[in-house]
Order: structure tokens, then C-alpha cells, then sequence
């Protein structure tokens, strides 16, 4: 018997890519059977498949670019956020997922671990699957809770790191994503560490990267830097186009120490 593997999805639904291949292939056949016909409908029906076919193979390479087998981009993104954040105190992955970046970061070094996450219906995600990944990958003594990135449930200053991917334009119980941020800085302990990565320059969810750094140092963060994830990585395509990673971002920096007296 094969030795049990940790199973870490990607990012991108499974259901979703599904969707697109069952739609172009349906309004392709569709098509294929009305030119039988001879019914002048075919063309139309023939020519609506495209996008469908198009954006299904974006998804596809998109899978295969983040798993090991085409790049590995995705932990290679975690990487990234493990050296960011340091080795020393308690950290806090906000939008754990499968467990697969807050696993990297216990691996990086002994400490405290907490991931958090919703694992809502509509991801391939659960507490179980991240349970049951940090046993397969010896690793005891990690948290998984249940919650919301918008609204945290734990105290001001629990944690001296703070972690996120790709989980705050995801969040949809406020209307303003950014309040996500405000929350990851609350929890957040003077002269903490953050990380974090997600579409930041796209304006339909945070408005622009200059707000997103407005909103974090308003929130008592000092931002070391803010790089677009092309600038660290090959992206290439389709990770590099706007429906991917094209609006990514890589922001990480401290938080303001306390004042003295």
C-alpha cells in the first residue's frame, strides 16, 4: 500500500473548468447538429463555443502552471510569503484552505500555528482536508477556526505574523474588501510581520493599490515593499493575464511599534 499524500487543490475550482468544457462542448454539438440539418443557426451556435472554449483552456493551463507538473507557481507563491513573514512567533494564515501554505510555514519552523478559513460549498476546501494534511505531513499542534477575514475572532495583538493569499477578494460579507486588511493589521502585534498577496491593483475589488497601502498604514502598518507577483516570478501564460495573476501583488512589512510611555 502506497504511503498516504497530502492533497492540496489549486485555486482554481474544479467544478468551474468543468462548467466551461460541458459548455463548449454542448453549444459545439449543438452546432455540429443543426449544420446536419442545414438549419443557418449552426454558425451562430458554432460561434458561441469559442469563448467558452477559450476561457476553458485558460483554466485548464492556469491548473496545470500552479501544481508541480507545469511550474509548481503556487507553492512557489507560498515561498514567497514564508521568507516574507521570518520564523519567530505566533502566525496566523487568514484563508487556509486546504492548510497547504500554513503546513510551508510550520515546516520553516517550530512555533505556534493557526489557520483560518470558512470553507464555504463553493471550494474544494475543508477543515478535515487541512487536518488531515497537517497529520500526513507529521505536524502536530496546528488550529484550524472557522470564520471570516473581515471580521476576525480573536483579540487585538494575538499574533506576531500575519499571512494571506489570494483569500481577501474572495470575501463577500462586507462591501468593502479592504476592511479585510484592517482586520489582518488589528490582530497583528506592534513590530509584527506581514505578508500578504492578492489582486491589489485591480480596481473592482480594492480600488487600486495606492488604497490598499492607505488603508494598511491607517491601520498602523509599514509597508516594506509592493511588488506585482510578474516582478518576482515568470508568471508567462496565462498566470500573467488579467483574469489570472496579472493584478497580484506581493505587499509585506511590519507593523508600527508601540509608543514608548
Amino acid at each position: 500500500m502506497s504511503a498516504a499524500r497530502p492533497v492540496y487543490p489549486t485555486w482554481i475550482r474544479s467544478k468551474r473548468v468543468a462548467l466551461f468544457w460541458l459548455a463548449a462542448d454542448a453549444l459545439l454539438t449543438l452546432g455540429v447538429v443543426l449544420a446536419f440539418v442545414l438549419h443557418p443557426a449552426w454558425l451562430l451556435f458554432a460561434a458561441l463555443s469559442c469563448p467558452f472554449f477559450y476561457i476553458a483552456v485558460v483554466l485548464t493551463l492556469t491548473v496545470h502552471r500552479l501544481g508541480p507538473r507545469g511550474g509548481d507557481f503556487q507553492a512557489r507563491i507560498h515561498r514567497l510569503l514564508v521568507e516574507a513573514v521570518g520564523t519567530n512567533g505566533r502566525l496566523l494564515d487568514i484563508g487556509c484552505g486546504s492548510g497547504q501554505l500554513l503546513i510551508r510555514c510550520a515546516k520553516a519552523a517550530p512555533g505556534r500555528y493557526v489557520g483560518l478559513d470558512h470553507w464555504g460549498t463553493d471550494w474544494e476546501y475543508s477543515r478535515a482536508q487541512a487536518l488531515q494534511n497537517a497529520a500526513v505531513e507529521g505536524l502536530r499542534g496546528l488550529e484550524f477556526q472557522d470564520g471570516t477575514a473581515s471580521h476576525l475572532p480573536f483579540e487585538t495583538g494575538s499574533f506576531e505574523r500575519v499571512v494571506s493569499c489570494l483569500t481577501f477578494h474572495e470575501v463577500r460579507d462586507v462591501p468593502d474588501k479592504a476592511q479585510c486588511l484592517s482586520e489582518a493589521l488589528r490582530v497583528l502585534r506592534p513590530a509584527g510581520t506581514f505578508a500578504f498577496v492578492d489582486l491589489f491593483d485591480d480596481v473592482r475589488f480594492f480600488g487600486g493599490r495606492s488604497r490598499v497601502l492607505g488603508v494598511i498604514a491607517r491601520a498602523g502598518g509599514q509597508v516594506e515593499s509592493a511588488q506585482n507577483l510578474s516582478e518576482l516570478l515568470p508568471l508567462g501564460f496565462p498566470l500573467n493575464s488579467a483574469k489570472v495573476l496579472r493584478h497580484a501583488v506581493l505587499v509585506r512589512g511590519t507593523k508600527a511599534p508601540a509608543s514608548a510611555g
